[in-house]
């Protein structure tokens, strides 16, 4: 029972990958919260060391050092490996701290979240600076050839879904000078030396932010949709990705590698390669999320290891003549379900937002009308 249990989590993880994340991380943020409050520094030097763990061996080949590669240590890569796809960390974080301010304060759980609101900022900035660091340098340059250079785009699959997915990359670095400014300000010290008033002018943009964010995570599904690894635009994408491995240290041959092949007996190079494969994007530049297009399976519909596949599902005669029962993993999902999984994931949570966002602020104007009114 257990096993189907972790089974099914682990379906449900590859298929929407994005909101399992949420609701993990929002469940770890609530039960913690106490101790978050009270260690709050512990937990900083905690989601900095995979920070530094990147940042200082980039730093040191843009001046010619070479240095180790931390990636290759087992649990501690996989952990780099998160941060640098933002959607494990980064944009969940993001997202908790965005219905956090859009929900009732009074509830008992809210209420947990808002008390730790200011540290959960601090601790999503650590994951999205790995991965700004290693994503910007490898596809902002080359998406913002992509409209100056009229053979940047060559034999593309679409030229509409190449634009919305370069576009949506150039807008990554808007949206990192963007956050930057909001996340430094979350530390006390600054947030003092600023004083309220211009804290919370300078805050509000974080609404400005978040839209940005749901159309550059839209805009990597939607392209990645259009443009399904197609022509010069999936060249950029195997040259960017090649970049990012040399970076990060996470192998090379097995980038394609099918998720059916992850795990048997490749050593660590090879499954951190399958491991990007079933969770990054079709672009191999995002992650919101999660979250990003391009997934890796083939059809809704269980397919046996000798790559036949059948409308109806299969079982292998075993002992005694009983066939072999067939689990969550054996279930195969196309990469357009999952992007339209994707898109719909992120239309529901921002959606939701949005309108939970507006009742609060009708509720609050409302409650501002009655004051004025009795005084």
């Amino acid at each position: 029972m257990v096993k189907l249990l972790i089974d099914f989590i682990q379906f449900l993880y590859t298929l929407a990958p994005l909101l399992v994340v949420l609701g993990v991380l929002t469940l770890l943020a609530v039960l913690l919260s106490k101790s978050i409050k009270r260690h709050a520094t512990v937990y900083y030097i905690i989601f900095a060391i995979p920070f530094a763990l990147v940042a200082i061996p980039f730093t040191g080949r843009l001046f010619g050092i070479e240095m180790f590669n931390f990636v290759r240590i087992p649990f501690l890569g996989g952990l780099i490996r998160d941060y640098i796809h933002a959607g494990t960390l980064g944009f969940p974080l993001l997202i908790i701290i965005m219905y956090t301010g859009a929900l009732n304060p009074k509830n008992p759980v809210v209420k947990k979240l808002l008390g730790i609101r200011k540290e959960l900022s601090i601790l999503s900035g650590f994951p999205i600076l790995t991965h700004s660091l290693i994503r910007v340098p490898g596809s902002f340059p080359r998406a913002l050839n992509y409209f100056f250079d009229s053979e940047a785009g060559g034999n593309v699959t679409s030229p509409l879904g190449a634009g919305i997915s370069n576009f949506s990359l150039v807008l990554g670095i808007i949206l990192l000078a963007l956050f930057l400014p909001l996340w430094i300000t979350s530390f006390d010290s600054v947030h003092k030396r600023m004083g309220g008033v211009r804290w919370k002018k300078l805050q509000r943009w974080s609404y400005v932010l978040y839209v940005l964010l749901f159309i550059h995570a839209m805009g990597l599904q939607v392209g990645g949709l259009l443009n399904p690894r197609g022509g010069r635009h999936a060249q950029t994408e195997s040259v960017q990705t090649e970049n990012i491995r040399n970076q990060t240290g996470t192998g090379n041959s097995e980038t394609q590698a099918s998720p059916e092949r992850h795990g048997r007996g490749k050593g660590i190079e090879a499954a951190e390669s399958d491991h990007e494969t079933r969770t990054e994007p079709a672009n191999r530049v995002h992650e919101t999320g999660e979250s990003d297009a391009g997934e890796r399976n083939n059809a809704l519909a269980i397919q046996p290891e000798g790559g036949r596949s059948n409308n109806a599902v299969s079982t292998a005669p075993g002992r005694g003549g009983h066939g072999q029962s067939i689990g969550f993993a054996d279930i195969k999902v196309s990469p357009q379900a999952r992007q339209y999984i994707h898109i719909i994931s992120l239309v529901l949570i921002f959606g939701s937002y949005l309108y939970l966002r507006l009742r609060k602020a009708g509720t609050d104007r409302a409650k501002r009308k009655s004051r004025t009114a009795e005084a």
